[in-house]
């Protein structure tokens, strides 16, 4: 009877050990809305992603002598444009295709730098984000945000900290994006 009970709950814990742990980090950054701009009047504008870096990967960590690579559960491009969407629909543009001033948003860095010692870990995050804004009567300006987020904690750094790291410095960006009229002051002068 008792080897009935045992042979299964040792399966189960054999199983369980063989488990692996996700290599994907779910980045979703805090959406902040800038206010809406009663000057706009219909100004209709296109907003499309792209991804520059060279390596995909969000951060590269040892673990149990093996290097893992860690990638974004999103697509960084999609992610983003969805944010600045939100944020220029809720400043009162209208989104769609043949815009007055087309809008690129573009990933140049987001990368965790994760070290561990003996007791403790080292997160680095840093990202740099920029915002090409093309009107078409061939006026262009690009805005740069960038952000760095640094945290330290006891023992190994598990995804949930990488994640959190990540999110930290695209919160910093999304909310600065938010802050700055830069971009729409553009569009404004040469939607016309």
């Amino acid at each position: 009877m008792i080897k009935k009970l045992i042979f299964p709950l040792l399966a189960a814990f054999a199983l369980a050990g063989c488990a692996t742990s996700s290599n994907t980090l779910d980045v979703n950054p805090q959406i902040t809305l800038p206010q809406q701009d009663p000057t706009l009047q219909g100004v209709t504008i296109s907003i499309n992603g792209a991804d520059v870096r060279q390596d995909k990967a969000l951060a590269k960590v040892n673990r149990d002598g093996q290097l893992i690579t860690l990638t974004p559960s999103r697509d960084l491009r999609f992610l983003l444009q969805e944010v600045l969407e939100k944020q220029m629909t809720a400043r009162g543009y209208m989104v769609g295709p043949n815009g007055a001033v087309d809008l690129q948003i573009i990933v140049n860095q987001l990368f965790a730098d994760v070290s561990e010692g003996n007791l403790r870990y080292n997160i680095t995050t840093q990202a740099d984000i920029s915002i090409i804004a093309q009107a078409k009567n061939g006026n262009k300006q690009t805005k740069t945000y960038r952000a760095t987020y640094n945290v330290q904690g006891p023992l190994t750094a598990s995804n949930k900290n990488i994640t959190d790291a990540v999110n930290s410095a695209l919160n910093d960006i999304v909310s600065n994006m938010a802050q700055d009229t830069s971009i729409s002051d553009f569009i404004k002068a040469n939607a016309r």
